[in-house]
């Protein structure tokens, strides 16, 4: 798939998260829509997977560590045939296959159960280990959150990855600015991630998250890459991404609109795409 029909690609992932959103009127909106190009790029061009069979032993796998995250892979999930798109108008509801924090034992091709920051990357480094001892050419993919990068176990974890040179690891972290309570760097700065990542043995990439070539370019790198470490690829993204009055509300990790902000979103995310 070319960049082109990537980025129509994106589009249909975030009117799909608007979709999943507007049936309880309300989620995890901003930072899933900030998602969607990268969310796009790994699931359309850069991993490999049989969605009419998920557990396909030679997939690469995905896992969400950020959980709350959930309703931005399903968007993407849904663009790849992993289920019925009419599952989307279930999101979040009592049975739904598509709970708000993924758990594999409801939806197809979810590896782990979200829910917990910070615990997604112990969990692929155990996995990377297995697939090294199964001399699987198989890649774990992991996408966290810019406010999980303030829990011990990860950097515990990146520790080991390091070590143990890890490179079939390829970590996403989405950094957009904020967390429940208000922006990641008021309530914990952690950067520079870039020197701290490095510090632990890994590959490291800084690239704009909303640019599908950037994107592009770097999980291509990771992912051919012949180094013996694991890659991380830090993405600057910005929250609302195709919805530009919900750009810059600090209080916009878990938001709900009435009608006419419903109505609002819709709009200027069908009047961005020409």
């Amino acid at each position: 798939m070319n960049k082109e029909e990537l980025i129509d690609k994106a589009y249909e992932v975030r009117k799909n998260v608007l979709r999943m959103a507007h049936v309880d009127k309300r989620g995890f909106i901003s930072q899933s829509l900030g998602a969607a190009d990268f969310l796009t790029v790994l699931y359309s061009h850069a991993m490999r997977f049989h969605a009419d069979d998920p557990k396909w032993e030679g997939r690469d796998r995905f896992l969400l560590s950020a959980g709350h995250n959930a309703i931005a892979v399903y968007a993407a999930m849904a663009e790849e045939g992993f289920f019925p798109k009419d599952w989307l108008d279930t999101y979040g509801l009592d049975n739904s296959r598509l709970p708000m924090s993924c758990m594999p034992a409801y939806t197809p091709g979810i590896e782990i159960s979200g829910g917990s920051i910070g615990l997604g990357l112990p969990i692929a480094v155990g996995m990377a280990m297995g697939l090294k001892l199964k001399k699987s050419d198989a890649k774990v993919y992991i996408m966290m959150g810019d406010g999980e990068m303030a829990e011990g176990p990860t950097w515990e974890a990146a520790m080991s990855a390091g070590a143990y040179q890890l490179n079939n690891i390829i970590g996403i972290v989405d950094i957009n600015g904020i967390q429940a309570d208000g922006f990641t760097s008021a309530v914990l700065d952690t950067e520079p991630l870039h020197e701290k990542f490095s510090a632990f043995k890994f590959d490291v990439q800084r690239i704009n998250g909303n640019s599908i070539t950037q994107v592009m370019e770097a999980v291509d790198k990771a992912r051919n890459s012949t180094e013996k470490k694991p890659h991380i690829i830090l993405c600057d993204t910005v929250p609302g991404t195709g919805v530009p009055f919900l750009i810059g509300n600090q209080k916009s990790h878990f938001i709900s609109l009435d009608a006419e902000g419903w109505e609002r979103a819709f709009s200027e995310l069908e009047r961005g795409k020409d």
